[in-house]
């Protein structure tokens, strides 16, 4: 429980984390504003960290959808409530009527990220969040895409959440609402709306002139970008080798670091150190987070895509990603029936300031018909 170990410490903790988020947070926070909405996701995550850093305690990163203001969160914890697990299926937006949309977040689904997009969607109904289940498994049995949908299936089943169903996923959550959908048309359920944001797929299903070309742009954006530098900073830097600053190294996962980011394709996503290889990898993460994230990157690994024939929306970013090629030329021969639209801006700004406002409009077209 937060702060658990302190005695008759509710009020110091509440007014603790509310200065904490204020300060985190950059802006002056009232009690009763709407966190989601005044905060940007990085000012939380960096709150998250600082707090975890500071007190051993980590909270949930899609907390403030269930305790949204400063007022909200300090009587959780003066409750003693565990705010470092996160229900199944989040309320993000309210809103009339049983028919939500599904919504299913990237990166370690934290839902934060489409703020903005899920509140200019206009949509009737709740709009509900599926957060990405914790199996907490060993490395040599990772947890599959299966296993996160048959997890999101039972939850649906257990709020009563019932058909025709509207789904959409951004980044990697596209992936979770594309094969949700496979599984509930299995069922004979209809889908009303299935779409895909920007979803990329693991290096290791791209056909090898893709990834063979967009490794050669890739390093010579590096390349560019190092010749630049020596220009402004002229001084060589001593790098310190990896060998040598950990002797008894495994020699494979030395040369799989030495020689990334070519190696990730061909990584085994069962090793110790194939999360880290991936080149969305930042690391110094917290306990939880950090563990989501070696969770969804082994999972991306070992997904193999199949052929889909129902209908779906691919949105996919012009400006595209700097980590993952074109999604078309992987994704077009699996989505035969895919209706692709291109949206303005890249893989993040896709979903932020006047790019979300667009991408906002034409969802909510398709979600009306």
């Amino acid at each position: 429980m937060l702060f658990s170990a302190r005695t008759d410490a509710d009020p110091s903790a509440c007014t603790y984390v509310s200065d904490l988020l204020r300060r985190e947070a950059k802006i002056n926070l009232d009690r009763d504003a709407d966190i989601p909405d005044a905060v940007s996701v990085n000012r939380v995550l960096n709150f998250i960290k600082h707090l975890w850093s500071e007190t051993g305690e980590e909270l949930d990163v899609n907390v403030f959808y269930r305790h949204r203001t400063l007022d909200a969160l300090g009587l959780a914890i003066s409750n003693h409530e565990d705010l470092s697990v996160s229900p199944k299926i989040i309320e993000l937006r309210g809103g009339e009527g049983s028919a939500p949309l599904l919504l299913f977040a990237g990166g370690a689904s934290c839902f934060l990220e489409m703020q903005q997009l899920i509140k200019e969607i206009r949509f009737p109904g709740p709009i509900l969040g599926v957060a990405l289940t914790a199996f907490n498994r060993d490395r040599h049995q990772p947890a599959r895409v299966e296993d996160e949908v048959q997890s999101t299936l039972k939850a649906l089943q257990a709020a009563g959440i019932e058909g025709p169903y509207r789904l959409l996923g951004y980044s990697f959550g596209g992936v979770f609402a594309l094969e949700l959908a496979r599984a509930l048309r299995a069922q004979g359920q209809k889908i009303a709306f299935l779409g895909m944001l920007d979803t990329p797929l693991g290096e290791q299903e791209w056909p090898l002139m893709t990834w063979g070309s967009f490794m050669w742009q890739r390093w010579r954006r590096a390349h560019t970008r190092k010749k630049n530098l020596r220009k402004t900073d002229p001084q060589p830097r001593r790098q310190t080798s990896a060998q040598g600053s950990r002797p008894m190294i495994e020699r494979r996962e030395f040369f799989a670091k030495k020689l990334k980011p070519l190696s990730f394709r061909y990584a085994d996503p069962h090793t110790a150190y194939y999360p880290e290889l991936a080149p969305q990898w930042m690391g110094d993460y917290p306990p939880l987070y950090d563990a989501a994230a070696r969770q969804l990157l082994r999972m991306k690994g070992v997904y193999r895509p199949s052929r889909y024939d129902g209908e779906l929306t691919f949105y996919r970013s012009m400006q595209g990603s700097p980590v993952d090629c074109d999604p078309k030329t992987i994704w077009g021969r699996f989505l035969t029936h895919a209706d692709w639209v291109d949206v303005a801006g890249n893989h993040q700004s896709m979903i932020v300031g006047r790019n979300a406002g667009t991408l906002a409009r034409e969802l909510s077209a398709r979600l009306a018909r």
